[in-house]
């Protein structure tokens, strides 16, 4: 008799691949708007996670997720929610993913009355990310570092932070704190792709960004090696 082989773990992309090494050895995290549900699907075949809450308002997205679960039998460790954002938390969490999403959707959630109860957050905006360093700020989180990667010629930030009280400069705000390069992308270059990004923004928020990003350049120019923005 032929042995069934086992189902092949979905693949993860580069970003998707720098957050889940992120996520803390731990009993229970939740992904919000897990969308597929890869990232909680190797996080849990790996058992660097023990138990995933896996949420997405979607309906077709929670059924391709659950799919995935099924096939790799791990549903009797998943939590599939259809509630929105923190709302999805149904118990004590450990450490929390949003990711994909734009930065302002990811504050709204970030400013939701929920009680995170001292779990990690491990986030990456698409955009609007002083915004959510903001929100973070304000909701009693502190940034530990941010993780700067590069997937299909575009860069992302992966923000991890826990709770405690911060202040971060202008500059801070506008370009980050602690940021860890990595392999496939360096600070002086991700500088370079955002000021060619920022050529067309027509606004106060643009002038003043791309003010930070040459100063920022022209610093790391001068003295190359270090870690800040």
């Amino acid at each position: 008799m032929t042995k069934r082989s086992s189902p092949r773990l979905p693949q993860l992309g580069t970003r998707l691949a720098r957050i889940a090494e992120e996520v803390p050895h731990c009993d229970l995290a939740a992904d919000i708007g897990a969308d597929h549900g890869k990232l909680s699907c190797v996080l849990l075949h790996s058992g660097r996670v023990n138990r995933m809450i896996v949420s997405d308002i979607g309906s077709s997205s929670r059924a391709k997720a659950r799919d995935l679960f099924i096939r790799h039998g791990l549903m009797d460790r998943v939590i599939i929610s259809g509630e929105d954002g923190l709302h999805a938390l149904s118990e004590k969490i450990d450490a929390v993913v949003i990711a994909g999403m734009g930065g302002e959707l990811i504050a709204q959630i970030l400013k939701q009355d929920v009680d995170l109860q001292g779990a990690m957050l491990i986030l990456s905006a698409q955009t609007e990310l002083p915004l959510v360093r903001e929100t973070l700020l304000a909701r009693g989180y502190r940034i530990e570092k941010e993780v700067l990667t590069k997937e299909s010629g575009r860069f992302y930030r992966i923000l991890i932070a826990k709770p405690g009280q911060q202040k971060l400069s202008e500059l801070e705000l506008a370009l980050g704190t602690n940021v860890h390069e990595t392999d496939e992308a360096r600070m002086i270059d991700f500088i370079t792709w955002q000021l060619e990004v920022t050529k067309t923004w027509r606004s106060s928020r643009g002038d003043a960004l791309r003010k930070h990003l040459k100063e920022a350049l022209d610093a790391r120019k001068t003295d190359n090696g270090t870690d800040r923005p």
